[in-house]
């Protein structure tokens, strides 16, 4: 009788929680469905860098786990409130507690097979809309289909099973230490008040809001072009980090409270329209659900920067292309070994049409003006390295760029954006004297034309008028090829196996090492962009969804719940004379301070953090103001589907209180 019971209340909480099932039923989709496309062996064989993907995502699935649990926990929860009248009756009935217990146990577990049994067909069709993502990142014309993987459903099977048991087990554990008495007035009770007195709460909040600008000034202090590169910054960054959440949560515990304060004692507001109502109806959950506030805030700190770092990745990715591989093939050697290159274009011309290229040196000037600049322990040379402006040039209109001039007295310094801003600090480089005495005046200091393989010594290079440099020594020879075809990875592999036997050697200690990095082929770096972008955007989507469906079903069941907890209030006005129109504006009203409370801090945060990533990031985008415009996209994605829980609960709100 009672496994009737259950299995018909099961049936109708579909429609009173179908929010929670659906975000359930999707969680569990998107984990089953990167599984399968992680042990996919096509996908896999795309790049070298997919196979991190699986191990990557084993991570961001135990973080998921947790905001499951929580999420699933929460909900199951409420049901239990909402359900406690009707088990204290089964009780005073005579029903054992052990029985009582099981029912509903039952009832949630058959709520989460049905959402897994959903999730396996939705998860393979979702694994799919993945697969074209991924291949369209990729520029592949083909479609790979993702076949259904065993091992992947097993997965799937033991995250579930992982998290209800933590969740029944709980749920048992509260449920078999509660009385008679307590079932019976538990829907009556309110979480209870953190903070009881105003005073505390006042100080709590300054304390708070203190505490998040110190943050921002730790974590803000560590995103500087020329801070020092050790370890001591991840430590200032978990400390940062460590005081925006204690922010958080102290602003969420305390923010509402004074809010409806404000309003309470304003007589110009309370006595407005429906205020006083929603003040009062409101302070209750406000008050008593403000550790609750600070958790979702946090989720959506977490969702936001998940879109952000999503953004941040695909605007980075076309410039970190330029400056890692803008021609189709580059290789360099000793000065004395360039006889080698006519060995590199003779596998090349294999299988390719090479279209043009240039083959140019580096030269050692050994007055050193630049570097001490930018040196860094353990990297930096006894010389600075420069090239011909004819060199300059020709490189710059393979790149369909300008040519540039150079006055006979005149140099330009030629550096990534990141070096810029020590070379403009240095008023000494206006004038430098080389070693043969002779002089030059700074005309420039760019970054266009420049990529980190155009010299393996150093991130500079000077570039002095031709008869400045005809008696400098050669210290690097390169080769840069343009072809007519697209090259592929395959060109990079062919060159590093047939010349292995110049790119190997053994070293003093006797082992074998090599110096493939000498070797840099185009279609290589664009695979290993293009499987990181893939890797790195597909699952910061991922977490977003997770984390910001997580905060909006709590929040819509939260509403849910109340709608049919307090329906007498909402019965009480309509007989008062309030028309459907005002009662449809009074709970829109609620819903919307409900819903709007664990977003404003958050988003102040999330563009504090991301102002600070753009002071180190941003030289990597097509403009210092890029971030703000990934900022507003991300936050237009993040409030159209906050918007949907939103008009999810206000329907379901709406709907409960209409009931008769």
């Amino acid at each position: 009788m009672l496994y009737k019971l259950a299995f018909r209340n099961a049936r109708r909480s579909l429609s009173d929680y179908a929010v929670y099932l659906i975000t359930v039923t999707l969680s569990f989709s998107l984990m089953f469905a990167f599984g399968l496309v992680t042990s996919s062996d096509a996908i896999a064989g795309l790049s070298e860098g997919m196979a991190t993907f699986r191990m990557i995502l084993d991570f961001i699935n135990v973080i998921i786990l947790f905001v499951l649990c929580f999420l699933i926990n929460y909900t199951t929860k409420f049901m239990f409130t909402k359900r406690s009248r009707e088990f204290g009756m089964y009780l005073l009935l005579g029903i054992r507690r052990g029985k009582v217990i099981l029912m509903f146990l039952t009832e949630i577990l058959l709520l989460g097979l049905f959402a897994l049994t959903l999730s396996l067909p939705a998860g393979f069709l979702i694994s799919q809309i993945i697969s074209m993502i991924i291949v369209g990142a990729f520029g592949i014309p083909e479609v790979i289909f993702i076949a259904f993987a065993p091992a992947s459903a097993g997965m799937l099977l033991l995250y579930f099973a992982v998290v209800f048991l933590l969740v029944l087990l709980n749920m048992m554990r509260k449920m078999g230490r509660i009385s008679i008495r307590g079932f019976l007035n538990m829907e009556k009770e309110n979480e209870e008040k953190v903070l009881r007195s105003s005073r505390k709460r006042n100080v709590l909040f300054c304390i708070s809001l203190l505490l998040g600008v110190l943050g921002f000034l730790v974590w803000n202090s560590q995103f500087d072009l020329n801070g020092a590169s050790d370890q001591s910054i991840m430590y200032w960054l978990l400390l940062g980090i460590i005081l925006f959440i204690l922010s958080i949560y102290g602003v969420s515990v305390t923010a509402g409270d004074m809010l409806l304060t404000l309003v309470l004692q304003k007589r110009s507001l309370k006595y407005k329209g429906s205020h006083l109502f929603i003040a009062r109806t409101f302070s209750s959950k406000v008050r008593s659900m403000s550790v609750t506030v600070g958790t979702l805030s946090m989720l959506v700190v977490l969702t936001l920067l998940s879109l952000n770092i999503s953004y941040l990745n695909q605007g980075m990715s076309s410039y970190l292309l330029e400056l890692e591989a803008p021609y189709d093939i580059q290789i360099y050697d000793d000065p004395e070994d360039r006889d080698v290159f006519n060995d590199y274009t003779a596998l090349i011309e294999e299988d390719y049409t090479v279209s043009s290229s240039c083959l140019f040196d580096v030269y050692k000037e050994p007055a050193m003006n630049l570097q001490p600049i930018v040196s860094m322990p353990g990297s930096n040379t006894d010389f600075d390295t420069v090239i011909r402006l004819s060199t300059y040039n020709d490189l710059l209109r393979l790149r369909g760029l300008s040519p540039v001039s150079l006055k006979d007295d005149e140099y330009l310094i030629l550096t990534d954006r990141q070096m810029l801003p020590r070379f403009e600090e240095d008023v000494e480089l206006r004038k430098i004297t080389l070693a043969d005495g002779s002089s030059l005046r700074l005309k420039e200091i760019t970054d266009t034309g420049y990529w980190q393989s155009i010299t393996g010594l150093t991130s500079f290079v000077a570039v002095y008028p031709d008869p400045y440099v005809q008696d400098l020594e050669p210290v690097e020879s390169h080769l840069v090829i343009d072809t007519e075809e697209e090259t592929t990875a395959d060109l990079n592999k062919k060159l590093v196996n047939e010349m292995s036997w110049h790119l190997t050697y053994t070293d003093d200690s006797g082992d074998v090492a090599n110096e493939n990095y000498k070797v840099t082929v185009r279609g290589q770096i664009v695979e290993e962009g293009n499987s990181m972008l893939a890797i790195v955007s597909s699952l910061c989507l991922y977490l977003a969804f997770i984390f910001l469906s997580t905060a909006g079903t709590i929040l819509a069941v939260q509403a849910l719940s109340d709608s049919s907890r307090h329906k007498y209030r909402y019965t009480v006005l309509s007989r008062l004379g309030v028309s459907s129109t005002g009662l449809c504006r009074t709970v829109g009203r609620q819903l919307l301070i409900l819903f709007g409370l664990p977003v404003v801090y958050p988003v102040i945060i999330t563009f504090l953090c991301m102002s600070s990533i753009n002071r180190l990031y941003g030289i990597f985008l097509e403009s210092s103001w890029a971030y703000l415009l990934y900022f507003l996209e991300g936050l237009v994605i993040f409030l159209l589907v906050y918007l949907i829980y939103f008009l999810a609960a206000y329907i379901g709100f709406k709907r409960n209180i209409q009931e008769t």
